[in-house]
This record gives structure tokens, sequence and C-alpha cells, in this order.
């Protein structure tokens, strides 16, 4: 078994010895000879944390399964199955000791009397009784952390396979996590949760991932989003803070970047609405796709296996003018913007990743697009638009910031969202990479 193995486990006695005579002993005047004198002694026996049975304590498997699982290591083969289960039995007592100290980290780790642990056993310790299974975790997105969604805990364990024990634990976790940084204001909610619960800064960051989606209420139950992963909303959550908050950013709404939603209200008035300066972006787009394709050698290879590159795709819906093409790509850039402009509003927060999806994913999908067509017209509308706004206004320097982290974060969020699986959407489908 693989093991790793830590002295600890006192215990203490006090032995009375007698002493028939102490007359080499030299007393001081106000000092009495005695008859026998006191002695503490300190016996150690070892510790054993066996990494085996402590994953599959957090599991939250039974001891007839650990047992079983141990038996089918080849030197373990021929144990008695009673020695093993008495010993499995040993470390889950140990271990629900040290579980009342996992609720309480920082104080774990700075209490080294309690066990004489190293500080990187005991991180370790911490970092796996707070991982988690991301089918599990899942689940608890766009749920508020109330008794209501405990009693869900069975359909959880039912719908992920995991033992609800397990399921349990994962959901305490992010319970006690939200419940001890509610209250921080103005400090990064991922230093929080690094500070006070030890934690590495990658798992640090999907808690914070996941209180952000929680809090703020972004659901990711709609049936356009069914077949997306953990994944897929960790990384959603992350471009959302990162590009539409604040730089001291925790998980409430009031760190939505205002001036940001003001900027994006003013640009889709100047790029959007205003249909001269629209006429004008296209076109800047279609004479910048020009000159990529002519830079392009005649035998690159084809993308996704097509017959085009995405340039040209995109310059063809492009270059004709007033159809349902160009209307819909227009649509696309209004939606972008107005995401950006309204997203302090809880509703708009909430249904941002849904929008994302129907309004912009599936229109470039319905125009036959794919997700590099898609990531070119962003990063052609955030540079042509750019020099656009160096030509209108006579400090551009804040809109063009704007300009970037909208297009930016839209750009991001629809690539990863992207469908690449059967949806309902029928025809459309076969037009999406696969």
């Amino acid at each position: 078994m693989h093991n790793f193995a830590v002295s600890g486990g006192f215990q203490l006695s006090n032995l009375r010895l007698p002493h028939p005579t102490l007359d080499f002993l030299r007393f001081k005047r106000h000092e009495e000879k005695a008859e026998d004198a006191n002695f503490t002694a300190i016996v150690s026996t070892p510790v054993i944390i066996d990494n085996l049975v402590f994953g599959e304590y957090l599991a939250g498997n039974s001891v007839a399964d650990i047992v079983a699982k141990i038996q089918q290591e080849p030197d373990m083969v021929e144990a008695h199955e009673f020695a093993v289960a008495e010993y499995v039995k040993g470390q889950l007592y140990l271990m629900q000791y040290l579980e009342y100290y996992m609720h309480r980290p920082r104080y774990f780790l700075e209490q080294r009397h309690l066990l004489p642990l190293g500080e990187k056993a005991r991180t370790d310790l911490i970092e796996r009784y707070y991982a988690f299974d991301e089918a599990v975790m899942l689940q608890y997105l766009s749920r508020k952390l109330n008794s209501r969604t405990r009693t869900y805990l069975p359909e959880v364990a039912t719908k992920t396979g995991v033992p609800i024990s397990s399921c349990k634990r994962q959901f305490e976790n992010i319970k006690r996590i939200a419940k001890q940084s509610e209250d921080e204001e103005g400090v990064p909610l991922v230093n929080e949760i690094m500070d006070k619960f030890a934690l590495p800064e990658p798992l640090a960051k999907k808690y914070a991932h996941i209180l952000f989606l929680n809090i703020n209420r972004v659901d990711t139950t709609k049936r356009c989003l069914s077949h997306f992963k953990f994944a897929d909303f960790d990384f959603c959550a992350s471009t959302l803070i990162l590009y539409w908050t604040t730089m001291s950013s925790t998980m409430t709404l009031d760190d939505i970047d205002e001036p940001l939603t003001q900027h994006a209200q003013q640009l889709k008035s100047l790029l959007v609405e205003n249909k001269t300066n629209f006429d004008r972006l296209c076109t800047a787009m279609c004479n910048h796709i020009a000159t990529m394709a002519a830079k392009t050698p005649a035998d690159a290879p084809a993308v996704n296996g097509g017959s085009s590159s995405p340039s040209q795709a995109l310059l063809h819906v492009l270059e004709t003018r007033n159809t349902r093409g160009t209307t819909q790509l227009r649509a696309v850039l209004r939606t972008s913007f107005s995401l950006v402009a309204s997203i302090d509003a809880s509703s708009t927060l909430r249904d941002v990743l849904g929008t994302i999806v129907e309004k912009i994913v599936d229109t470039f999908a319905s125009l036959g697009l794919s997700s590099e067509d898609m990531e070119l017209f962003y990063d052609l509308v955030a540079a042509e638009g750019a020099l656009m706004l160096a030509d209108t206004l006579a400090d551009p320097g804040p809109s063009i910031q704007a300009l970037n982290r909208t297009l930016t974060g839209t750009k991001l969020l629809g690539r990863r969202l992207f469908r690449r699986k059967p949806s309902l959407f029928g025809p459309l489908n076969k037009i999406r990479p696969t």
C-alpha cells in the first residue's frame, strides 16, 4: 500500500517511583526530603495515514469496498479479511478525527502540536479534502447553497454515480468557503480563499468561479447549455471576471465594472446603431480580409477539412451588403455591446451564457460560419473599430480599451460555447464542426 507515516498519538502517564533514601540529594533550607519522586514519561506511537484509505474515505466508499480494493493489491492477496477490515476501521477513526480540523484548515496548519505532521503533509491533506468531482460540482452550479439544495443530494448522487457521503462533503466544502468569504470587501476572492483555507491557487480559482456563478445566479441549466461540462463553465466564469469586472473583483454584483458598461452603450450607438459607421466598418473588414487572402499561399491547407479558409467564408458574408448575412452580423454586434452595457443588471448576468449561445453562436452557425470565423470577426471589429475611434474621438483611449475588453470577452465565451454536439436546432447541426 502507498502510505506515508508520521510519529504522533502521544500517550502521557505519570509514574510514581518510591525511593528508600534520598541522602544523595542536597536540599535548600526551605525544602524537605521526600520519600518518592514524580516522573512524566512520554510514549510515542507511530501514526500512519494510508493514502489509499484516505482517498476511498473521501470518495465515500464503505469499509467492505475499501477492504476489497486493498486485497486486490499483489502483496495483500493472502491477507486475512478480518485483519484488513480492522486496519481500515482504525484508519477511518483517524480520518474522522482529522475531519474536524479539515473544516478549520488554517488552524490545522498553525497548531502543530495536534499531530507532528510536516507542513507539506498538512497542505496535501487539506488539498485532497477540498478537491471535488467536476460532475458533482456541475450539479451545484446555479443553485443556492442552502438546506433546500442539501435535500437534492440524493438526486446528485444518483445522477453522478458518486456516493452521497462524498456529495455531501463537497457541498459542505463549497458552502463553508462561501460563508467565510461572503463578508470580505475589497479583497480578491481567490486570495481570500487561499489565505483562509490554505488551498493552492488553481483550486482556489475554481472555488472562486463557482461562487461567482452561484452568488450571481448565472444560469447554467438551460437546454442549450445542457451538454457543456464543468470545465466549460469554469472557463466562462474566469472570462467574465477577467474582462467584465473590476481588478479587485470578488463575487458580488457591485464589482461589475460600471465605466465599462457605460462605454459599451456608447460604442453600440457609435459603431452599430449608426448605419454609416457600420458600413464603413464592414468595408474596412473586407479590405483587411482581402489583404490577408493575398498574403496566404494558394496551397495552404483547408480549415476543418473545408474548401475555403475562415477569412474567405466571412468575406463572402460581408461582401453581400444589405442582405440577411450582414443584418445578422450587425445584430450579433449589437447583442455583444448590449450584453456588456447591461451586465450590471442581475437578469442580464443570469442569462448571459444562454444569450451568447442562442443569439451569437447560433447566428454564426446559421450563416455557415465556424468558430474560427467568429473569432476572426471579433478580432477585425476590434482592430478596425479602434482605428475609427481614434479618428472620431478626442480621447479615444478609454473607449478603445472598453472595445477590446467587450469584444475579447464575448469572443472567448462564444468560442468556448460553440456547439460541437447535436442539439434541438436540427439542420443547424450539419454546418457545425464535429
